[in-house]
């Protein structure tokens, strides 16, 4: 390959793995963009390995699962293109949950048409075998699914292993045609949800309120979403104690003010609170400071305090530490002054992502610019709640590229957290060497993106 291939290949891969790095800051698997796709093909072409080795890093990241899906949907056309083995076994372990067989062939249909090759039918009829199963119809077999599970079945004809899997087969492709009657014996799962839902609406709430709700509601695994719709939105205290084990750290974080308000005991909120503060708890869920303290301000000055408080300072190990010097601009202007969150603005949200980063960085300084452009005080040993404490109230307009001239001072990064109307004015301030990320959509996801964006640009890969 000559210099100049090299060259290319190195270039596409950054400009991959920068788009998939800043999709880590969305929050949710998006849709993969043509660019993307057409970077990806190029890049299957010449260096299949490399696209090998991020998928296998993508699969960690579940925001990042559609883009993943496309990636393998490229690679494996590259490959059968160059008329080289093994497509159906990358579909069959490419695919991780029962929604992704359907993902993929909907994808493919999309980028190629329907007229999909017998590897792809394959890798997906091995995949179906492996993830359809009762609980998986019940989950992920919805109207709302890129492709149903029946359709799946019809294009890629997998043979079901046992009577079970057959039932299942069967029950969704009858589901499918509006043939369904009732559920079938071998079916449990299904039987005990389509039991709930044939309860009038008017005695559901009631029915939690039974010693054994959990339990019958375990028995259907579905989730406190599922629950609340099934309740038509009403949740009341019983409600919440019954779906408290489905629902994931941040889900409980969000609904706080909810469990006082319809009345949960002192005893369940104990318990709430205690996984809160256990470090394993935090560290599984991912949970981030932006998170916890969107959760303080929503329950002050309550029986949740104690535990928040410990929790925001266990959360801060799911902060980058960044390296080098880094300097943080916080916008704290007028425009910043609008809601984000339901117990935050857009300048407070920008206050505890710039502090905690700041805090976790190895260096860093922590500037605010709007009604008065000062540094915030960031020591060692502080706590996040009190470096929050020491910005000036909003207000003012403010120029954040006066504030990079002022102080972006030999700094290996800059973090500006700023207003869309401000974007452009700010990329156009940067002008010295370093890595620089301009922020109007402030979100949890950020944290992660960050490290992953400068990696990109460096071509330091994370697999």
């Amino acid at each position: 390959m000559s210099t100049r291939a090299i060259i290319g290949v190195e270039t596409t891969r950054k400009e991959i793995f920068l788009l998939v790095s800043r999709a880590l800051a969305v929050g949710h698997a998006g849709i993969p963009t043509d660019r993307f796709a057409d970077l990806v093909r190029r890049l299957a072409m010449t260096d299949d390995a490399w696209l090998a080795r991020l998928t296998g890093w993508m699969a960690r990241h579940g925001t990042l699962r559609r883009l993943r899906l496309a990636v393998v949907a490229e690679l494996v056309h590259a490959r059968l293109e160059a008329g080289t083995t093994g497509a159906r076994k990358t579909v069959d372990r490419a695919l991780l949950r029962a929604d992704e067989p359907g993902e993929l062939l909907a994808y493919w249909i999309r980028r190629y048409g329907r007229a999909s090759p017998k590897p792809i039918k394959r890798g997906v009829a091995d995949a179906t075998v492996r993830l359809y199963d009762e609980l998986a119809l019940a989950v992920y077999d919805s109207p709302g699914a890129a492709m149903r599970f029946a359709d799946v079945l019809g294009l890629t004809h997998p043979a079901p292993v046992g009577d079970k899997q057959a039932m299942v087969f069967g029950h969704a492709v009858d589901r499918r045609r509006n043939l369904v009657e009732g559920v079938p014996e071998g079916l449990p799962l299904l039987r005990a949800r389509r039991t709930l839902y044939w309860i009038p609406a008017h005695r559901r709430a009631t029915l939690l309120e039974r010693p054994e709700a959990a339990e019958r509601l375990a028995l259907t695994t579905m989730s406190w979403r599922t629950i609340q719709r099934w309740l038509l939105g009403e949740m009341t205290g019983p409600a919440w104690v019954a779906v408290l084990p489905s629902m994931s750290y941040q889900d409980r974080l969000a609904h706080l003010a909810d469990f006082d308000r319809t009345g949960v005991s002192d005893e369940v909120a104990r318990g709430v609170a205690a996984e809160f503060v256990e470090p394993a708890s935090v560290i599984r869920s991912g949970v981030t400071p932006l998170e916890i303290y969107a959760a303080i301000r929503s329950v002050p000055a309550s029986r949740w305090s104690r535990a928040l408080r410990q929790a925001i300072d266990l959360s801060m190990t799911n902060v980058p530490a960044l390296p080098g010097r880094t300097l943080v601009l916080i916008d704290r202007s007028d425009l910043m002054a609008g809601p984000a969150v339901p117990s935050l603005t857009h300048a407070d949200v920008a206050a505890v992502f710039g502090a905690a980063l700041a805090l976790r960085a190895s260096s860093a300084d922590l500037v605010e610019f709007g009604t008065v452009t000062a540094r915030v005080p960031v020591r060692p040993g502080r706590s996040l709640p009190e470096t929050i404490e020491g910005f000036h109230p909003i207000g003012g307009a403010a120029s954040p590229a006066h504030a990079v001239c002022d102080h972006l001072k030999g700094h290996d990064r800059v973090v500006i957290l700023t207003h869309p109307d401000s974007a452009v004015e700010t990329a156009e301030a940067v002008t010295t060497p370093g890595h620089e990320h301009i922020i109007t959509d402030v979100s949890s996801g950020w944290f992660a993106a960050i490290p992953h964006i400068e990696m990109a640009r460096t071509a330091t890969w994370p697999f």
